[in-house]
């Protein structure tokens, strides 16, 4: 995770995911990059400028001062912790469009962003857009939940269905759970206990370790009902901090959960949730 993108707004929401951000850039000696996306219509609500008749120049000054000063503060504060840049954008247009072009572009390998629930208005803002920038964006996404403060990640839980890629995406979980000094848990969530279902665990768990060789890594396997239920539950069980989901180009999270994304997007809002792009 050597380069990083985090996209703000200026809302509570994402300035705390950009703690997350400068926490991670810091342990991984990654590049930061912030990026500020923008419309003419919105951008008086979004600077919480009461004063709409200001021009349109005189906000984006405002916001590039802004974005100046936040970099600023992030280099004093982190470059002598592990982080190696911290630079930013202003883009004009639609969120998930600069995005994609700027994650396409740069080649970056994590977005780390705020996220809000699923209500018509915060749909509209960065907050919430999540689905769609996982859906439209080729690298890993990090969500951070509304009110998650960072304080540190110690235990990491991947879910696993069972997948080929499973092999090369625990491998690059291992490798960022060593950086971030953290326990990694590989799960299974299944719906039913029998001999057949136990005894591909067990070929699961070691094939991969035959592949993958830390100290660190734990195999589980669980039984319940609804599978995104049960991640979330189990998560809170074990105090979980962060929770891993492979998304392939197939739909992996879509044949997990048996149904759209969205729907459960709102069930993983006590930790921060990974969606892993290989």
């Amino acid at each position: 995770m050597k380069k990083l993108l985090c996209p703000i707004d200026f809302s509570e929401v994402s300035l705390n995911a950009l703690e997350f951000a400068v926490a991670i850039g810091e342990q991984e000696k990654s590049d930061l990059t912030l990026l500020n996306i923008f419309t003419r219509s919105d951008f008086n609500k979004i600077l919480e400028s009461d004063p709409i008749e200001e021009a349109y120049e005189q906000l984006l000054e405002i916001a590039g001062s802004k974005l100046a000063a936040i970099s600023e503060t992030i280099l004093k504060h982190s470059r002598n912790k592990g982080l190696r840049s911290c630079e930013y954008f202003l883009k004009s247009g639609k969120i998930v469009d600069i995005l994609s072009e700027i994650t396409d572009e740069q080649r970056f390998d994590l977005i780390v962003m705020g996220t809000t629930g699923h209500s018509a208005y915060e749909r509209k803002y960065l907050g919430g857009k999540a689905e769609k920038i996982i859906g439209h964006t080729n690298c890993s996404v990090l969500c951070i939940p509304e009110h998650q403060n960072f304080h540190g990640i110690q235990k990491i839980v991947y879910a696993t269905d069972y997948q080929e890629e499973d092999k090369l995406a625990i491998q690059q979980i291992v490798a960022f759970a060593s950086v971030l000094n953290a326990d990694l848990e590989v799960l299974h969530i299944s719906h039913h206990n029998d001999t057949i279902d136990k005894a591909m665990f067990e070929d699961f768990k070691e094939e991969i370790l035959q592949f993958v060789h830390d100290a660190n890594l734990t195999f589980n396997r669980v039984v319940f009902r609804h599978i995104a239920q049960g991640l979330d539950e189990y998560m809170k069980e074990v105090h979980a901090d962060l929770l891993v989901l492979l998304k392939k180009r197939t739909n992996f999270l879509e044949s997990l959960f048996h149904t759209s994304l969205t729907h459960h997007l709102d069930k993983f809002t006590d930790y921060p949730l990974m969606i892993l792009k290989l």
